[in-house]
């Protein structure tokens, strides 16, 4: 029976590792470019957003561009600094997520890119943008976790750091529609304005990892 029951927990933690899987974003790569700037991703799934020159990743209200999200969230801060070069978020669930660039009139020339995209559309985030007198930037990191090229990674919250899981996949990012090549503005000159706990991805309160789904699947046999 005893090993009947640990057949089960290997067999779960397969699974749970098998659904998960881990995104790259290109960030400034080629010019002013989140490469892919459309990602299709599931819940528990993991989104690495790669800088390759200083910009940021910020979680974007599509109603008010270049603005942060009221709820939730998340704020790379500026990237690459010192060893940290890369920003992880866990997604939480399948609700469309915008983000943009923060750093001077990136947003405003197209650095944006959406995880899940609805019926709300990236091109029409990226059109009002144009009009958007100026990006704003959270005033601290938060709703992820910084690393650097040897996988160490950093809380970038005053919480429980979000983590990779080590049996989760690293693809290149899947696109959805027709993706577009513009990419997220860096800080911008404005600040202020700083989002709630996490909501649409893991932060603080709400990290939902591979591994997390492995040890639930556990404690419910």
């Amino acid at each position: 029976m005893h090993y009947t029951s640990l057949n089960f927990i290997v067999l779960a933690a397969l699974a749970a590792g098998a659904l998960c899987e881990t995104y790259r974003v290109e960030v400034g790569k080629d010019g002013l470019r989140y490469i892919p700037d459309t990602i299709k991703a599931d819940k528990g799934d993991i989104v690495e957003f790669h800088f390759n020159a200083m910009h940021s990743v910020i979680a974007g209200d599509f109603k008010k561009p270049c603005t942060p999200v009221t709820s939730g969230g998340f704020y790379s801060g500026t990237l690459p600094m010192g060893d940290k070069s890369f920003f992880s978020i866990t997604i939480n669930n399948s609700d469309p997520v915008f983000f943009y660039c923060g750093v001077d009139d990136h947003c405003q020339a197209g650095m944006a890119g959406v995880i899940n995209q609805g019926s709300d559309t990236l091109d029409e985030f990226k059109n009002a943008a144009k009009n958007s007198a100026n990006s704003i930037s959270p005033p601290a990191t938060f709703g992820g976790t910084l690393g650097n090229s040897s996988s160490n990674m950093t809380s970038a919250t005053m919480s429980s750091p979000m983590s990779t899981s080590p049996m989760a996949t690293t693809t290149e990012a899947s696109t959805i529609g027709n993706t577009t090549t513009s990419g997220l503005p860096l800080s911008s000159s404005s600040s202020g304005h700083q989002p709630g706990a996490a909501g649409h991805l893991t932060g603080p309160i709400v990290s939902v990892t591979c591994l997390a789904l492995v040890v639930g699947g556990i404690f419910a046999l």
